[in-house]
C-alpha cells in the first residue's frame, strides 16, 4: 500500500470520525482554530503544538499514531497559521509581535480543555518546541512528560554572528517594515521543492505538499521581521539563568541528524540543564522527522510512545 493509499484509506477516515472542532477564543478576543480527537478507552491526552508555518492536517499520521496507542489528542493552529487569527492580510506570511502571545494562547487553551481526559502530555515540533521550553519553564507540572521534536531552542543564522540579522530585523521594523517579508525569502510559490525540504521522504513530502496548495489558509511560507526578530531573541529566554531548571517533568528530546533549520548545540544545552531529560540523535532525518521514510519514522514513533507509556 502506498503512502498516499494509507493516509487517505486508514487514517484520514479514522481520524474524521473522532475529530471535534473547537473554536477557540484567546484572551484578547481572537479566534483561535483547534480539535480535539478521543481515543477508545483513553489513558490520558496529548497536546500537540506544530512548527513554523504548519498547521492541524500535517499531523495527521501522528494523531492517528497517539489515537491508536490509547491517547486523546488536542491540537490547534497558533495565531498566524492556517485557519487561526492573523494579524496580516497575507496569508503566505507569519507575523507575531511577542513571542509570549504563543505561551499565553497556550495557557488559555489548557484551560479550554478541561474536559480532556488526564493525564497531560506534550508532543511539540520546532517553533511549538520553543513555545514548549518557555511554557513549562513557567508552569512547572502541568504535564506528566513532554517530547520535543527538533525543538528551536535557538534558530539557524547562517555563517554571520546572531547580533547581524537581529540588528537588520530592528532597523526595519524601525523604518516600519515590522510586518513585511524579510528580504531573503519569496513568496509561496505554489509547488515547494522536495530538494531543498525540510523532508527526506518525498512521497510523504509530496502528499502533504499538495494539500497545503490547494487550501489557501495553509500558504503560510514566509517569516515578517516582526516574527524574525522574535525568534532570534527567544533563545535567551527559554536559556535564562534557572530557567530550564524549573522543568519537572521527563523530558524526551529528539534531535535530527541533517537539521539546518535549528542548532543542535543549543539543543544539547537545553537538555544539560534539565533534571530528567534524554536527547537522541535521529539519524537520516532532516527537520521534519516525521517526514521521513518508514525506516526512520516507525522507530521514531515507536520512541515517541514507549516514553510516554515507560
Amino acid at each position: 500500500m502506498s503512502y498516499r493509499e494509507f493516509m487517505d484509506q486508514t487514517i484520514t477516515p479514522y481520524i474524521a470520525a473522532r475529530r471535534t472542532v473547537r473554536r477557540l477564543t484567546m484572551r484578547d478576543g481572537k479566534q483561535l482554530y483547534g480539535e480535539s480527537y478521543s481515543a477508545d478507552g483513553a489513558r490520558g491526552t496529548v497536546f500537540v503544538l506544530h512548527g513554523f508555518t504548519e498547521n492541524a492536517v500535517k499531523y495527521s499520521e501522528i494523531i492517528y499514531r497517539f489515537l491508536s496507542d490509547g491517547l486523546s489528542v488536542f491540537i490547534y493552529e497558533q495565531r498566524g497559521h492556517g485557519r487561526s487569527y492573523r494579524k496580516v492580510a497575507d496569508k503566505t506570511l507569519t507575523h507575531i509581535d511577542r513571542f509570549e502571545e504563543y505561551v499565553e494562547d497556550f495557557e488559555t487553551v489548557l484551560d479550554s480543555a478541561a474536559d480532556m481526559p488526564k493525564p497531560y502530555y506534550l508532543f511539540s515540533h520546532s517553533m511549538g518546541g520553543a513555545v514548549s521550553a518557555l511554557f513549562m519553564e513557567k508552569h512547572p507540572g502541568v504535564f506528566k512528560k513532554a517530547v520535543l521534536s527538533s525543538p528551536m531552542i535557538a534558530p539557524t543564522h547562517g555563517d554571520m554572528p546572531i547580533f547581524i540579522p537581529k540588528l537588520i530585523c530592528r532597523f526595519c521594523i524601525a523604518t516600519f517594515r515590522k510586518h513585511k517579508r524579510i528580504f531573503v525569502s519569496k513568496p509561496y510559490p505554489g509547488k515547494e521543492e522536495f530538494a531543498t525540504s525540510c523532508a527526506t521522504s518525498e512521497e510523504k513530502f509530496r502528499y502533504y505538499e499538495e494539500i497545503k496548495r490547494k487550501n489557501e489558509d495553509f500558504h503560510n511560507y514566509s517569516a515578517t521581521y516582526g516574527w524574525l526578530l522574535q525568534s532570534l531573541l527567544v533563545t535567551k529566554k527559554i536559556l535564562a539563568k534557572g530557567a530550564p531548571e524549573r522543568i519537572d517533568v521527563p523530558v524526551l528530546i529528539l534531535s535530527a541528524e541533517l537539521d539546518n533549520v535549528v542548532l543542535a548545540d543549543k539543543q544539547q544545552e537545553f537538555a544539560s540543564r534539565l533534571a530528567r531529560c534524554r536527547i537522541e540523535t535521529v539519524k537520516g532525518a532532516k527537520h521534519e522527522v516525521f517526514l521521513s521514510p518508514d525506516e526512520v519514522t516507525t522507530p521514531y514513533f515507536n520512541k515517541i510512545t514507549e516514553f510516554f507509556k515507560a
